[in-house]
């Protein structure tokens, strides 16, 4: 995640929290580059945190899904 955070502050610069949707989309890219099983670089759940102005937190419960993508005609 740390990688696909740099990337996404790079191209984009500082965004707030709208950052972590950038953030997410990139980890699902490498997930899918790199071959992993799910897009959550090859785990099942994950816990986001993120912080904003004041005493504001916002806390997210993720659940990844396979890469593979199945053949729609």
């Amino acid at each position: 995640m740390w990688k696909c955070r740099g990337v996404t502050l790079s191209e984009y610069g500082n965004m707030s929290n709208v950052c972590m949707l950038f953030i997410l989309d990139e980890m699902r890219k490498k997930s899918e580059e790199d071959g992993a099983a799910t897009t959550g670089e090859g785990l099942d759940w994950g816990v986001l945190f993120w912080f904003g102005p004041g005493l504001t937190v916002e806390t997210v419960v993720l659940h990844s899904v396979p890469t593979t993508r199945p053949f729609v005609p």
